[in-house]
């Protein structure tokens, strides 16, 4: 038998966003290319990522403010009902769309967890606002991306292309992307009635 409370949160996540994204990412997969490439894959991140911004917005937050149920259990419930399908729209693009191997497949997931942890700290933060956070997530994160590519490829920190150190070094600037996302989420969860 399925949770009631997880049966209850679905019920009350925006899909359309998350439809939208993915049947983009369908295409963008299924499209012949002779040379497929990163980009089309990173794509697909960033939408499914930018869609999945829309997971904390919470119709019921600002009469919750001071439930019982803290605000950062409510969000982890949100992003539980939310992440596993966009996971596992991620993964099912992966496999079908293929890599050039492991180690590209590690940076492209490695990126893909960057943004899902900036389209958190983004959705966490504009929601602390008592605003509903997904529509400002995806310009939010392509402002973000815009911004990186000011920087000269060494010191960029959300690279979508080649930087000096290859695979490893955009993986682990990624990794430190998911890993900051993660803190400001966290940081934006703090219940306020707590205090």
């Amino acid at each position: 038998m399925p949770d009631l409370k997880l049966l209850a949160v679905a019920r009350t996540v925006p899909w359309l966003p998350l439809g939208i994204a993915t049947a983009l990412a369908v295409v963008i997969v299924a499209w012949p290319v002779k040379d497929p490439g990163p980009t089309g894959l990173q794509a697909v991140a960033i939408l499914l990522a930018s869609a999945g911004g829309f997971a904390l917005d919470d119709p019921a937050g600002s009469v919750l403010a001071a439930s019982p149920t803290s605000i950062l259990r409510r969000r982890l419930l949100r992003l539980l009902v939310v992440w596993v399908p966009v996971g596992l729209t991620w993964a099912l693009a992966l496999a079908v769309r293929g890599t050039d191997g492991l180690e590209e497949t590690r940076t492209l997931t490695a990126m893909f967890a960057g943004l899902v942890g900036l389209t958190m700290a983004i959705a966490g933060v504009i929601g602390r606002r008592r605003l509903r956070g997904g529509a400002f997530v995806a310009p939010a994160l392509l402002a973000l991306l815009f911004l990186s590519t000011v920087f000269p490829p060494r010191w960029r920190p959300l690279p979508m292309g080649d930087v000096p150190g290859g695979l490893a070094q955009i993986t682990l600037r990624w990794s430190v992307a998911a890993m900051v996302g993660a803190v400001v989420f966290l940081a934006s969860s703090r219940d306020p009635a707590a205090r």
